[in-house]
């Protein structure tokens, strides 16, 4: 059977992959396909082979054969061993046989995902249009009909079910709690008198819907393991998936980790197999871009799109880079072999530093203007070919370049790469001009000294190519077709962005497949002198620098028009390598002082209006997410107001509704007209309840969930309301939802203490 399909769902299945396709027709097409996965061990040739024999006596390997693969860090081809697992069942237990052998094995292509690996081995897609043919329900050709990188894509008609519960998710689903079902416009709540008859009504829906795609809130870890479990324990049919044979299921708790300094909570993941199942509650992806933004990220990451889903940014980019190294047959190694060289003191004070940061003057300014470079850390990456084996790399170490010196900024062509002069010579300076480039060669990373390879194109430059085309690109048609029409493409790029965010972090985590930390050093000494080179030009131009944050420039002048901040963009561009690109000019921009030294201005904290009305706020209790939400509301109240004002004239005379304003939220506090819910703290539980040494408003609120059986992880947000401190015991300080049906008062001088604070915050600067 020849047709055309849109690759829906791939999964393993014991020894081999199911795909799930959706014909052109509209019919749901399940194909089978042998993929063998293989292993590949390196080391003394006798040693290896021996090895590879006793794995094939244990039952784990089918067979064993000579191989050569090139070595990501070298570039040149080695030989190694393949092993063809007999079953994907045995790959843990290889793991575990190799992890406890005392041998300097070199193993690769050991940890990968089984589908993604059949995806970057195939060279598949999900999400993506193929010319296919079948026989006996068996995949015998494939055809990628697209490519995965165009702008035009759009899904086929799917069929939507959704699932919620009917009470707060902390409430445990048959403890009061119950399954809500949706399509269309239509909800229902399946009311059962017990358990069995409540499996009866889930499964019947999921059987007269069949839905392509299960929308979920809190299903991963609240609906679907309590009501998959009870239909085991019951022996009550629960057609969860439209795979025809039996799929073992096994659910495990989330998990908890440390990550930029705050500890965070993963869900469980609870996928179905052949239709989807997105947990809206556990999708990063899904609550920053849809369903669009999330089939783009799978059909780039050549990841299937339910692993997609409760995939971090890290995870879909590191995805990218082993497809890139799979295509260009690099040997993957199972443990990350490149520790950080040793580093002087001195040497850490200049290269440790960071992205550039200015500390901006305290104050009110009037028509300032934001110049932000797109991408600058990828962009950096890709013009100037950084990735942990390009850094440093063997092949160059001999090599001698010259300086580059000259008026402006030039740009040599070296091989295939431009590398981007890293000093500016300004064109009309006073100060006594340069003679030569600072740094030895235009392959040197500033301050840091790091030799960057001439040779060969790094892996990570490779994969960040695409994507910033795609991701320009995207932008541009959105643009194009306007607001209504250019969602969709906005909802895309903003996915490709939190990938290009996440590769620069991931160059420098300790954990990263693809990370070295001198690879990390090296964009920020090119982001900090980029920054600087783009400071000088404003400032040869007339132009004021007010501040500067690693990638952005606020700059004022007086009577700057929209043309020459414009031409001013390119300059920079050019001299940068980077596209640098107008956000906007402010009508008004304040920037905060801290709060315990009002003389001492803070980078990240301001606020301002730009031209057309539209607000930009950093660092305000608006943008906390522990801020309650009436506190919230009155902030933003008085920011829309304040955005109507174009001069410090008109805003000082909008003073006295500000103060009505503010009063009005005062008296709503005062007179207890306000929701419960509108007074909720949220806050991330640290560590476990029974931990915290300190009565702690957490830690009470953490308590009485206990006490009620809902027992929370840490890295999971608690939320309560205070209380009045002078009644009852210090347990009755707080309480936590979802126990507010009860609630009789709360701490009526702390919620307006936080108000207070609130608008204080943003009528300090621009009232005076």
């Amino acid at each position: 059977m020849q047709t055309t399909g849109w690759l829906f769902d791939v999964y393993p299945l014991q020894d081999r992959m199911v795909l799930w396709f959706i014909t052109a027709a509209g019919e749901r097409l399940r194909v089978e396909d042998g993929f063998p996965y293989r292993v590949y061990l390196g080391g003394e040739p006798g040693r290896v082979r021996s090895l590879a024999r006793e794995a094939g006596r244990r039952g784990w390997v089918k067979r064993h054969y000579p191989h050569r693969g090139r070595n990501l860090w070298s570039g040149e081809e080695i030989p190694v061993v393949a092993l063809e697992l007999a079953s994907y069942a045995h790959l843990s237990r290889l793991r575990g046989w190799f992890g406890g052998l005392k041998d300097e094995l070199a193993v690769f292509n050991a940890d990968l995902d089984i589908s993604a690996y059949y995806l970057y081995s195939r060279r598949l897609h999900p999400c993506a249009w193929y010319d296919l043919e079948a026989r006996e329900g068996r995949l015998a050709a494939i055809t990628l009909l697209e490519d995965p990188f165009a702008v035009e894509f759009a899904l086929p008609p799917l069929t939507v079910m959704t699932l919620g519960l009917t009470r707060d998710p902390l409430i445990p689903l048959g403890s009061g709690n119950s399954v809500a079902v949706g399509w269309e416009d239509r909800t229902l709540e399946l009311e059962a008198p017990d358990i069995p008859a409540l499996i009866g009504e889930l499964a019947h829906w999921l059987r007269r819907l069949d839905p392509d795609l299960v929308l979920s809130d809190w299903g991963d870890e609240g609906i679907i393991p309590p009501v998959w479990q009870w239909s085991q324990q019951h022996r009550a049919p629960l057609p969860l998936d439209r795979e025809p044979q039996p799929v073992p299921r096994q659910f495990h708790g989330g998990r908890t980790y440390f990550s930029y300094g705050r500890i965070v909570y993963q869900g469980p993941a609870a996928p179905f197999y052949g239709r989807w199942h997105v947990d809206r509650r556990n999708s990063f992806y899904y609550k920053e871009s849809g369903l669009m933004g999330l089939a783009q990220i799978a059909r780039i990451g050549q990841m299937p799109l339910q692993q997609a889903a409760r995939a971090s940014p890290g995870t879909l980019i590191t995805s990218m880079q082993l497809a890139r190294a799979t295509t260009d047959g690099i040997l993957i190694p199972w443990r990350k072999g490149a520790p950080e060289r040793f580093k002087t003191a001195a040497e850490l004070l200049i290269i440790d530093k960071g992205g550039l940061t200015f500390m901006p003057p305290i104050g009110l300014f009037f028509d300032v203007a934001e110049l932000d470079f797109a991408s600058m850390y990828p962009t950096i990456m890709t013009i100037h070919n950084i990735s942990p084996e390009t850094v440093n790399c063997p092949c160059c170490a001999g090599d001698g370049a010259g300086a580059v010196v000259g008026e402006g900024a030039k740009s040599v062509a070296c091989d295939q790469w431009p590398v981007i002069s890293v000093y500016y010579q300004p064109k009309t300076a006073n100060r006594k001009p340069q003679t030569q480039n600072p740094w030895p060669s235009p392959h040197i990373t500033p301050e840091a000294n790091y030799r960057l390879c001439r040779r060969r194109e790094g892996l990570v430059p490779r994969t960040l190519r695409p994507i910033l085309k795609l991701r320009e690109d995207l932008k541009a048609r959105a643009k194009e077709v306007g607001p209504e029409e250019g969602s969709e493409y906005k909802d895309r790029q903003n996915a490709l962005k939190w990938m290009l965010v996440t590769c620069f972090g991931y160059l420098g985590y300790k954990n990263a497949r693809f990370g070295r930390i001198e690879a990390h050093e090296a964009v920020t000494a090119y982001g900090r002198d980029k920054l600087l080179t783009a400071k000088e030009i404003c400032e040869d131009a007339g132009f004021q620098v007010l501040h500067g944050l690693t990638d952005c420039l606020w700059i004022k002048k007086e009577g700057m028009t929209g043309g020459e901040l414009e031409s001013l963009c390119r300059e920079i561009s050019r001299a940068t390598g980077v596209k640098l690109a107008l956000e906007g000019v402010y009508k008004w921009l304040a920037f905060l002082p801290s709060r315990l030294d009002p003389r001492r201005p803070v980078a990240t904290r301001y606020f301002g209006a730009f031209n057309d009305g539209k607000l930009k706020v950093r660092g305000l209790a608006c943008r906390r997410r522990d801020t309650p939400p009436l506190v919230r509301l009155a902030q933003e109240a008085l920011l829309e107001k304040m955005a109507q004002a174009s001069t410090a004239q008109e805003l000082a005379a909008m003073r006295p509704e500000l103060e009505d304003l503010a009063e009005s939220f005062r008296l709503r506090l005062r007179e207890g007209q306000v929701r419960p819910q509108d007074l909720l703290i949220t806050r991330v539980l640290s560590q476990p309840a029974a931990d915290y040494k300190v009565d702690t408003a957490t830690a009470l609120a953490a308590r009485q969930l206990e006490r009620a059986g809902i027992h929370l992880q840490p890295g999971e947000k608690v939320r309560y309301v205070h209380r009045e401190p002078k009644r009852g015991p210090k347990e009755l300080r707080v309480q936590a939802a979802p126990f507010l049906e009860t609630l009789e008062d709360y701490d009526l001088e702390l919620y307006l203490e936080l108000l207070e604070r609130a608008v204080e915050e943003v009528m300090m600067m621009v009232l005076e």
